[in-house]
């Protein structure tokens, strides 16, 4: 977010703080509440800022939520308050202070509404006059096409349209001196909107083709007809003077590529051969139209430029290279030479236009547009060298992409665009202190596109030893912040943060140069010299360098190669290089794990058992990628088990725990040592670790755990976390399904307790229901339902909701009458549901106006 949206969500927050004072003060019933999340700002200023709503018990038609509350408070006001009786006034000014204002806006409105139609009535009936006059003398053919402008001018007709372009393609001599120049008059003037079948017409009937090629440059001019205009231009493009091409070119550059719109829905329009043949034609003259586009302070005319520029680059090799100046330096000023534009938010739009079209100078011409790029860059303020550093992660993110637009294949030149790519990349990797910047490079190098890769095949050097610039970066780092702590936890965050992004960036520098050494024995053998030569003080680039070896082995020769450093690491003395070497042999894979030499092996089943934290987790995180002998697997198995009663209630280390249990499940516990004694202890240690985090892995471990005695109790225990989100509580009702029969009897009435505590919990009162409901305990199944029933408000606006429940508890009720075969008492809840339904239907029919989804000032009525 930058300082303008920050000044925006402030005076919104400020206005939206009036807005809940006036619904306050208009009645103590009504509230603002929030429908959404609370953000930074909202919770540092305390400002009603998110998706806001208005509240009532008594409000039948709850309304909008949105960022902006006066609307949204007079559209309530509209829904509920102007029908309601039950109002407390509070104080003035209330509420009404903005509905008066509403309604004095409209009144303007309409009387505007009302001027401009008798304004049109005199200009329609003087247009009638004048075709009235040219009738005179005319034959009938002549007055039957007056009949359809008349026609034509009193309600736009698309057949009548038709009509009169048929004529003139049937009957041209109908069209005498006096009709033509009338139709001149139309393709220009806006008395109607007709223009599009004007120039059809004078196309068709005309002999002035000069006149007809300036009447359609004019056309052009002010955007209007463009489509039939630019194919008078294309047929007759020389008929014109040069002073009238200039003025046309944003029209054609439009028609040939239209910057799409935010929400846009349709394609933009793609007819180039018209800017194409004007280009041809009248060269300078449309790079000038292209430059002053270029030149605008205003977002769209820049698009227009950019756009013209991709249409008319392949045809022009020199284009691009001349515009990459100007485009340049717009994205890197962009917040100095755009004007403020609502529409164009955080500028997002056009500077991603600018990006795209310095991505495609970039791929055309790569040596001298980093050139300018590193130009501004010295120059750029913070948000410049950001936006300069997307045109570098745009061509990672999209270079399939950007292949595909030109319509051929990867060439040579292509691969050295991305030579000088990632040049600059590692060269802003090693230098930069912005911390976007540097985010930047690291998505770039995460996108991994083939050709990075390929271009790190000559730079394997310049990887490997940036991620030694980087170590140092980070050592130094590190050390400034052990000698002056971080004053505040903002402070610490931002530390944090930037310390982690100088991490990635060195993992990833060793990731690509593996992955470009991969296939080349000469770039391995490199590789590997690097790895070795390291010094044993700076275990963290080691480690890196081992993390990223997998990435080199192909074949069992390589393999061999990559293997002694390896296994060095496995069984040496620095603990980061074992946890490394261990992590490493998880992203093996299985082929080549087979490979391995037992000893290998046997020295990963130790790391299980590594006193070290760092080292046995990684191993733990690697073993469910790696097969081992049987005997070896009985060797992890018992580690395993080892680990999990050491972690059991440790705190912050629930995530490991679960996963100890999990990989124990489901790879070396039988089903009867499950059953048996097993199931129940992981049980119980899950049952210490918050719900919230394993709900999705007791939903894997559900069936294999679901024998066990205290299965029903772990249920009960994760439903039952008030902190279960709503996809959890899904996943937790899948739960309630996987309990033994038996079980769900013996435990009905504690089933009954938690629906009650967690009546709110729609989906497992179903799941609890359905249950119980299997198992026959009808009384307990119609408790649960009734007890869901209850927990919603009897208010007005959950009075819906609420009748839906009840139709829910009638249909457990009637099941539970048709178990205990009485028909009595079936009737009296047929009877029941029949009367609900018809309440359910009135309530609908009297409020449906007012629970619209249309906002009230869209309604024809806003109540009913």
């Amino acid at each position: 977010m930058n300082e303008d949206e920050y000044e925006e969500a402030i005076r919104t927050g400020l206005r939206n703080n009036e807005v809940l004072k006036l619904v306050h003060n208009y009645c103590s019933h009504a509230r603002v509440v929030n429908r959404g999340g609370v953000g930074l700002i909202a919770q540092v200023t305390g400002l009603p800022l998110g998706m806001l709503g208005v509240h009532c018990d008594h409000a039948p038609a709850c309304g909008m939520a949105g960022w902006y509350l006066e609307p949204i408070a007079v559209d309530f006001y509209d829904r509920n308050c102007a029908h309601c009786d039950k109002r407390v006034a509070v104080r003035m000014p209330s509420l009404l202070a903005l509905v008066e204002e509403r309604d004095r806006a409209l009144e303007r409105q309409r009387e505007a509404q009302k001027k401009a139609q008798a304004q049109a009535e005199a200009a329609h009936q003087g247009r009638v006059a004048q075709r009235a006059a040219l009738r005179i003398g005319q034959s009938a053919a002549c007055c039957s096409l007056l009949d359809d402008l008349d026609t034509l001018d009193a309600c736009s007709s698309d057949e009548v349209k038709i009509r009169i372009v048929e004529t003139a393609k049937l009957a041209p001599e109908v069209f005498i001196a006096p009709i033509i120049e009338y139709f001149f008059e139309l393709a220009t003037s806006d008395k109607m909107n007709f223009k599009e079948q004007a120039l059809s017409v004078l196309r068709l009937v005309s002999a002035d083709k000069p006149r007809l090629s300036e009447t359609a440059f004019d056309c052009l001019a002010k955007h209007d007809a463009i489509e039939v205009a630019a194919d008078i231009v294309l047929a007759y493009p020389g008929m014109v003077a040069p002073a009238k091409v200039e003025s046309a070119v944003p029209a054609l550059i439009a028609l040939a590529r239209r910057p799409r719109a935010q929400l846009a829905i349709d394609e933009p329009i793609s007819k180039p051969e018209p800017l194409k043949k004007i280009y041809k034609l009248w060269p300078e003259l449309v790079r000038h139209a292209i430059q002053r586009l270029l030149d605008s302070k205003q977002s769209y005319p820049v698009r227009l430029g950019v756009a013209a520029l991709h249409v008319l680059f392949r045809d022009d090799a020199g284009l691009l290279p001349s515009f990459a100046r100007t485009t340049i330096s717009k994205l890197a000023r962009a917040h100095l030479l755009f004007e403020k534009d609502p529409s164009d938010r955080e500028l997002g739009m056009v500077c991603g236009d600018l990006r795209r079209i310095v991505v495609a100078a970039l791929l055309a011409t790569p040596e001298n547009t980093d050139a300018l790029i590193s130009e501004f860059f010295d120059s750029a303020s913070s948000e410049g060298e950001e936006r300069l550093t997307q045109v570098y992660e745009e061509l990672s993110r999209h270079s399939i992409r950007l292949v595909e637009d030109r319509r051929s294949a990867m060439t040579p030149a292509d691969v050295a665009a991305y030579v000088v790519v990632l040049r600059r990349l590692l060269n802003l990797a090693g230098t930069s202190t912005n911390q976007k910047v540097l985010r930047l490079v690291v998505q770039a190098f995460r996108n991994e596109p083939d050709e990075i890769v390929a271009a790190g095949k000559q730079n394997i050097d310049a990887l490997l030893g940036t991620a030694a610039v980087l170590d140092a970066r980070i050592e130094a780092f590190e050390a400034e912040r052990n000698a002056t702590p971080e004053a505040n936890f903002n402070d610490y965050l931002e530390a944090q943060n930037s310390v982690t992004t100088l991490y990635q960036l060195r993992d990833l520098c060793a990731l690509i140069a593996a992955k470009a050494a991969k296939g080349s024995e000469r770039l391995v053998l490199s590789y590997v010299e690097f790895l070795n030569s390291i010094d044993e003080q700076s275990d963290g680039l080691s480690s890196t360098i081992i993390k990223a070896t997998p990435c080199l082995i192909d074949s069992p020769s390589t393999l061999n190669v990559v293997l002694p450093p390896l296994y060095s690491s496995l069984v040496g003395a620095s603990v980061r290089k074992r946890a490394a070497a261990g992590e490493a042999l998880g992203e093996l894979g299985r082929a080549r794990i087979s490979d391995l030499p037992e000893l290998v092996l046997e020295a990963f089943v130790l790391l299980l058992l590594d006193q070290y934290v760092m080292v046995h987790k990684a191993a733990v995180s690697a073993l469910s990628s790696i097969d081992l002998p049987e005997h070896l697997e009985r060797r992890a198995g018992e580690a395993l088990l080892q680990l999990i009663p050491y972690y059991n209630g440790k705190r912050d280390e629930h995530h490991f725990l679960i996963r100890c249990i999990r990989l124990h499940v489901s790879r070396f516990a039988s089903s009867e040592q499950l059953q048996y004694g097993l199931g129940s202890l992981f049980i119980k240690f899950l049952m210490t670790a918050p719900a919230n985090l394993h709900v999705r892995d007791l939903s894997r471990m559900g069936k294999a755990l679901a024998a066990a005695s205290n299965f029903a109790d772990l249920v009960i225990n994760t439903l039952d976390d008030p902190e279960l989100s709503e996809h959890g509580e899904e996943e937790a009702s899948s739960l309630v399904h996987l309990i033994p029969e038996a079980v769900a009897l013996q435990r009905a009435d504690d089933l009954i307790k938690l629906v009650k505590r967690r009546s709110g919990r729609f989906m497992l009162v179903g799941a609890v229901v359905e249950l119980l409901s299997r198992v026959g305990a009808w009384p307990q199944a119609v408790a649960a339902m009734q007890a869901s029933w209850e927990a919603v408000p009897d208010t007005a606006p959950e009075r819906r909701f609420k009748w839906y429940r009840r139709l829910h508890v009638i249909a457990v009720q009637f099941e539970a009458a048709v178990a205990a075969n009485d028909p009595p008492r079936q009737e009296a809840l047929q009877m029941e549901w029949l009367q609900l339904e018809e309440t359910l239907k009135e309530d609908e029919k009297q409020y449906a106006s007012r629970r619209s989804s249309l906002p009230s000032f869209l309604q024809p009525d806003s109540g009913s």
